[in-house]
């Protein structure tokens, strides 16, 4: 694992402590208003997450050429 996957989960890690998972947020009434957001739900990936990572690995795979 590199460091930069470390960091990130590390990162994510941190925020889950602080931010309500979307699910809770929703039942709450509270909406969604931008920044950290998080699912607890093992099939919902939140697209910005998605994105995040998907440009990581593109960024790596340029990197081993």
């Amino acid at each position: 694992m590199s460091a930069i996957q470390r960091q990130t989960e590390d990162e994510d890690a941190f925020w889950r402590k602080l931010v309500l998972p979307q699910e809770d947020r929703m039942r709450l009434g509270i909406p969604w208003q931008g920044g950290y957001r998080w699912f607890r739900s093992p099939n919902v990936v939140c697209l910005e997450q998605w994105r995040r990572k998907k440009a990581q690995g593109a960024r790596l795979q340029r990197k081993e050429r």
